[in-house]
């Protein structure tokens, strides 16, 4: 049987790892772009995984010049777009069986 090891990552490292500010990653949390484990924790705890979500949304935010809620709109439509194109694709892959 396999074993599952979950790695996690506190606020203040986050903040040291992808360079952003205390109050950015309340922000992003806020926003709902991530979501940590207990809310109510004195510090709050993630899976590390996020640490490339708040670095993609630190990136669109200063790139494009945006807040934080066009930020967490414009990841909703990021992963739209690339959930549809997956879509897409499978039906193109069906669609090509039935022409040969």
């Amino acid at each position: 049987m396999a074993s599952h090891i979950k790695i996690t990552v506190c606020s203040s490292e986050i903040v040291q790892r992808v360079k952003i500010t205390q109050q950015d990653l309340i922000d992003i949390v806020s926003h709902g772009i991530i979501r940590p484990h207990d809310m109510r924790a004195i510090e709050w705890q993630f899976d590390d995984e996020v640490v490339t979500d708040i670095a993609r949304a630190a990136r669109l935010r200063r790139d494009l010049q945006i807040n934080w809620a066009g930020v967490a709109l414009a990841l909703e439509l990021l992963d739209e777009v690339k959930l549809l194109r997956r879509e897409n694709s499978a039906l193109l892959r069906r669609l090509k069986r039935f022409e040969e």
